[in-house]
């Protein structure tokens, strides 16, 4: 293990002098967001599966997904650096402290797949079309980010973690890429279900679960004494995902029963126009 370069503890080499006790409500509701965030993310990934097409999915949202999850991975992970080395001293007084990281961890993944699934689909659609192309060249860009970025924040942890200003910097910006990202990643899915106004194949079970996780999710965070950068963007997230989740309900639940009415109604006034018609005949 590497020696902490902040010196906080009186060992070096030990870092559980950051840990904190966390009560067992906050250690339950870290359990109920990760089987949320499972539950949430699980029925988007069979639905693709099952249905094999992309549509009334947008790729610009799946694309800015994988910034927004992977900047707030790091974030998390930089801002809570010594307590994720702690798990080499204690282990799961660690994992009580880290329950949001390895929830974070799940997101990423979450939005992950459905991403690789969304670029096999529009192949097995479209072939090698522009569209693919250019999509194919955005994901080349997301994985030299990532790939980039992770020695990055690895090796500046171990050198000069939480107590140096410049890691602290850094630490906000990814923060604030991961808010920016957040703010703006559902937006084109948003307009591509208004104007489609279809649910087509995204998942409205994984939305209606995503929502209140996203508060759980909140909620741990400032009970698990994370630090505000960490938890902006669930709140940016909460917002956006809102509005989505009223346009999917609307255009599943009430456009339909306003469509069978209507057709209702004008079987009504048919069938009344035909009596009347009798009626003079007679």
């Amino acid at each position: 293990m590497h020696p902490d370069p902040c010196k906080k503890c009186q060992d070096p080499y030990d870092y559980s002098c950051y840990l904190i006790d966390i009560n067992v409500m906050t250690i339950l509701m870290g359990v109920v967001l990760i089987i949320g965030s499972l539950l949430s993310f699980v029925p988007q990934i069979i639905k693709l599966f099952k249905l094999k097409k992309t549509e009334g999915l947008s790729f610009q949202m799946l694309h800015l997904a994988q910034y927004n999850q992977w900047s707030l991975l790091v974030n998390f992970f930089m801002s809570q650096f010594p307590q994720v080395m702690s798990c080499g001293n204690t282990f799961w007084k660690c994992i009580a402290n880290i329950t949001p990281q390895i929830n974070s961890i799940l997101c990423f993944l979450g939005f992950f797949v459905p991403f690789l699934q969304y670029l096999y689909y529009q192949y097995k659609e479209q072939g090698y079309s522009k569209s693919l192309q250019q999509n194919l060249v955005c994901a080349l860009v997301f994985f030299i980010y990532m790939f980039v970025t992770t020695p990055g924040f690895i090796l500046s942890g171990l050198f000069f973690s939480v107590c140096d200003p410049t890691f602290k910097t850094f630490t906000f910006i990814f923060a604030f890429i991961s808010m920016c990202c957040a703010c703006i990643q559902w937006i084109p899915q948003i307009i591509k279900t208004y104007k489609l106004k279809a649910v087509g194949s995204f998942s409205i079970l994984g939305q209606c679960v995503n929502v209140p996780g996203q508060v759980v999710s909140l909620v741990t965070l400032i009970m698990s004494n994370n630090g505000w950068t960490t938890w902006i963007t669930n709140i940016a997230q909460l917002i956006m995902q809102s509005v989505l989740l009223v346009l999917l309900l609307r255009y599943q639940c009430c456009e339909p029963y306003k469509s069978t009415n209507k057709q209702l109604q004008e079987q009504e006034k048919i069938e009344s126009d035909g009596l009347l018609k009798e009626n003079d005949e007679q």
